[in-house]
């Protein structure tokens, strides 16, 4: 445990210096997500207000539990950056203890137990979730908690009423963390239920759901959707309406997610070959490792089929992590009925398919884990150079007034506006028109010209496709910022427009003020540049 949280400690002290020397100095996160959390969560410490901006409620994180941290932390210590790094950081110390504490009552090995450890450690890959700013380490820790506290009491050791109330608690923190955590506690109570246990499969299952459905109330008081608008906007979920819908929803959803994430692949493959080996052996039904390698096969399989994977290694690092912990146990009870068999020349044939299935298993992860610690300091340069320019700039000339943007996060942490979300976030007309398929050019003029927005910031790919139709052609683009190896940005420029022709002169006048503070890396070009020229 102490190797492995030396080497942990070691990558992350490595990652902020180049990140830091990357960026000026400045701390900066991999994605603009986090600062959706800091938002927030500077709101309920500052203002009482559960919202990107302090001007009103706003459902825009799918993580309860930590943005509840969050904000108890700016509450505690006031407003500050590091918060997300450092909670991360002990998440990570944590998770280490409590998975080399759950190894330790197997009985794994040493040599075993490190493999595993650093296995977790950098197929997550847990140095670039640091850098996420986000809860996915914690997830991970609780999911793995309450997974294998669920395999023990399903298998009959130590049931006792304190060890089933930890469970239902740990039910609920882990769907706190990310509502994803729903299809570990599904599995779980359907386990249960096949134990003829019911009573037990619903307190789990009842305790999963009370978060979401106390949030979903809060929510629906406010006038907002039940669900959070992450979940409703980004996630996989299928429209049954249609032929379409129905098909990916009978699990090509699952094919495609699969096929296009072969790490996840190739490990729900291992898993399902240790299982059918588990499963074997009558004895062995409902032991612990069996019943956790289950619970991970088929929440592997939920979460592909109705959520998302990739986007800077997060979704699906919970799983990744279960899934090493769960091929881990497996792995020991065969290494431990070899030792009781006769090792005769032939039986060395049984490890060759083994082999070759580390190999396929590790390959994938190896080669994700090497580029995302890689991708760190280029990561958090393209959100300096963007998000948390556009933030700066809007914090010095635009406080208080109403800007229209389309990436929410770094410009509502860093500045006091009031925001018109136009990916529909952290503004409701917006996730409205957009579930509504009636998102286009005329709406977009109708919710921002009813806000009274003076300026937009935004990515016009976005807006020029087919389905949209493209920006108002009143709107008057005044200036853009391009940056160079773009990896975690949707686009690699931005742009400025002012949706009124008299905020044109005033947004020229600003952008030439800000202008000469951008990193060097930055490319400015429109009307901005072109009137500084001619002065």
């Amino acid at each position: 445990m102490l190797v492995a949280v030396a080497v942990l400690c070691a990558v992350v002290a490595i990652s902020v210096a180049l990140s830091l020397k990357h960026n000026e100095g400045h701390l900066i996160y991999a994605i603009d997500d986090p600062y959706i959390h800091m938002a927030i969560a500077r709101n309920v410490a500052e203002h009482g207000v559960w919202g990107v901006t302090r001007y009103g409620f706003t459902s825009s994180s799918s993580s309860l539990l930590w943005t509840l941290l969050l904000s108890l932390v700016y509450l505690l210590f006031g407003v500050g950056e590091s918060a997300p790094l450092i909670l991360n950081i002990l998440s990570a110390i944590g998770a280490c203890g409590l998975i080399y504490a759950l190894l330790q009552r197997h009985r794994v090995p040493p040599w075993l137990t490190l493999g595993a450890l650093l296995s977790i450690i950098f197929f997550s890959p847990w140095p670039s979730l640091v850098f996420c700013g986000q809860e996915h380490i914690l997830h991970g820790l609780l999911t793995i908690w309450f997974v294998s506290l669920a395999a023990a009491l399903l298998s009959g050791d130590g049931q006792t009423r304190l060890r089933f109330s930890a469970l239902l608690l740990l039910a609920a923190l882990v769907v706190m963390a990310r509502y994803e955590g729903l299809f570990a506690v599904l599995v779980v109570g359907g386990l249960f239920a096949a134990r003829r246990r019911w009573v037990p499969a619903l307190a789990v299952v009842a305790a999963g759901c009370l978060p979401v459905v106390t949030y979903g109330m809060i929510s629906a008081a406010k006038g907002w959707y039940f669900l959070p608008n992450p979940i409703l906007l980004k996630g996989n979920i299928p429209d049954v309406s249609s032929v379409k819908g129905l098909v990916y929803l009978l699990g090509y959803s699952g094919y495609l997610q699969l096929t296009q994430n072969p790490h996840m692949l190739m490990l729900l493959l291992a898993g399902l070959v240790a299982l059918h080996y588990q499963l074997r052996n009558r004895e062995g039904l409902w032991r612990e490792s069996t019943v956790v390698n289950a619970v991970f096969v088929a929440a592997t399989g939920l979460h592909m089929q109705f959520a998302r994977a990739g986007w800077f290694y997060r979704y699906e690092a919970y799983l990744v992590g279960l899934g090493v912990f769960a091929l881990t146990l497996a792995l020991k009870d065969w290494l431990e009925q070899g030792r009781h068999t006769r090792m005769a020349r032939q039986e060395l044939v049984r490890y060759l398919p083994l082999a070759l299935m580390s190999i396929l298993v590790v390959a994938p992860l190896g080669v994700r884990g090497i580029k995302s610690f890689r991708a760190i300091p280029q990561a958090t340069g393209n959100i300096y150079q963007q998000q948390y320019q556009m933030g700066l700039f809007l914090r010095e000339f635009y406080q208080g007034r109403v800007v229209a943007a389309n990436d929410v996060g770094a410009i509502n942490y860093l500045a006091d506006i009031r925001c018109v979300d136009l990916w529909g976030l952290a503004s409701l007309e917006v996730a409205k028109a957009m579930r509504a398929r009636r998102y286009d050019t005329a709406s977009i003029d109708e919710l921002v010209g009813s806000k009274q927005a003076e300026i937009a910031v935004l990515y016009d790919a976005w807006f020029q496709r087919e389905d949209i139709g493209g920006w108002p052609s009143h709107w008057l683009r005044v200036g853009q910022w391009g940056m160079p190896d773009n990896l975690v940005c949707c686009e690699d420029t931005i742009s400025f427009y002012a949706v009124d022709e008299s905020e044109v002169e005033p947004l020229i006048d600003n952008l030439r003020r800000f202008g000469p503070r951008l990193p060097e890396v930055v490319v400015q070009s429109g009307m901005y540049m072109d009137r500084e020229s001619v002065d």
